[in-house]
């Protein structure tokens, strides 16, 4: 039987999927699907010989209470592969929602990714990074075989647990935890009422407003045929003519990876030239972000209708603080 052809589809029509395909045949449609299945974020850090080495991983799971295992994989063409399939010893840093710079900075190709991070050794000497949730340091008890990966079992010898939020992704962006409605009591019900200062709920809502409004405004990405991850190459590009792939993941945020995978749809509807590994856009992909760009004016008009013009400036103002304070911060 002919496979089926990858496709999109319209999207309201619930009942039949806006993708399908051989994922042996088309490995991005197969990571778009896992992407759908939303992760924690960890950072995996080791040490051998002297040498150290930290990966970002969404593969970390548990495996056992007794004893206490967990396990995650690593690719074999990564440059850390021999460290972690070598040495007996490594540390599980899950990230908190505050650390998405760390998250960035430990996925990029920095050679020495420890020399500007704030850092410590565990009980083993293992590194452990500041400002996580939890450190689960592990020495390793199995490696087990997995296609172009290695899976690696680590019995947890260590756990430290701190209060926070976890950093989360999801659809090819990183999100905040928040409680289900249909699942969470009221903060009367459960004799908790929420904070309504000002340091306790205005970077939490700031998080809050930015998911809702990116999860409304997909289906107007959807109207013009992209998803999110490749309407901010669309928009980077537009702005910035020329950047190069590393370039291109630092400034949307994305990873280098996402970041391959909506360059490659990009190309593949020839919405995006890379000439000697500088990309820019087609005249057609020009058109396509415009017109995104017009549904996005057009959406924030119908966002801010019937809110106060002093309220408007009020929260411009402190937005630019935050901007401009954590701008000197990079």
């Amino acid at each position: 039987m002919q496979a089926i052809a990858t496709s999109s589809v319209n999207a309201i029509d619930v009942n039949l999927p806006a993708e399908e395909g051989d994922p042996a045949a088309d490995a991005r449609l197969f990571r778009r699907c896992l992407g759908q299945y939303g992760t924690g974020i960890a950072i995996i850090t080791g040490e051998s010989d002297g040498r150290r080495a930290a990966v970002t991983v969404n593969s970390f799971s548990s495996v056992s209470l007794d004893p206490p295992l967990i396990l995650w994989s690593i690719a074999r063409t990564s440059r850390s592969f021999p460290i972690f399939t070598g040495g007996g010893r490594f540390a599980v840093n899950i990230l908190s929602s505050q650390q998405m710079d760390v998250s960035r900075h430990f996925s990029s190709k920095i050679e020495d990714k420890f020399a500007d991070s704030a850092w410590s050794p565990g009980a083993y000497g293992t590194p452990l990074i500041d400002g996580c949730l939890a450190h689960l340091e592990c020495e390793t008890h199995s490696l087990v075989e997995g296609g172009d990966h290695v899976i690696v079992i680590g019995l947890v010898k260590r756990a430290s647990r701190f209060e926070g939020t976890p950093l989360l992704f999801s659809q090819g962006q990183y999100s905040i935890a928040e409680s289900h409605p249909e699942t969470s009591p009221t903060p009367e019900a459960s004799g908790a009422m929420p904070d309504t200062t000002s340091e306790g709920t205005i970077v939490s809502q700031i998080f809050e407003v930015h998911n809702l409004l990116s999860s409304v405004f997909d289906e107007h990405r959807r109207a013009e045929g992209v998803d999110i991850s490749v309407a901010r190459v669309l928009a980077c590009l537009y702005d910035a003519d020329g950047l190069k792939a590393d370039q291109l993941a630092a400034a949307t945020y994305l990873g280098q990876r996402d970041t391959e995978d909506a360059v490659a749809e990009l190309s593949r509807r020839s919405l995006l030239t890379n000439t000697g590994g500088s990309l820019s856009l087609t005249p057609a992909g020009r058109q396509v972000r415009e017109a995104i760009k017009r549904r996005w004016q057009d959406f924030q008009q119908a966002q801010i209708a019937g809110i106060p013009e002093a309220d408007l400036k009020s929260t411009i103002r402190t937005l630019s603080k935050l901007i401009d304070q954590n701008k000197t911060m990079q």
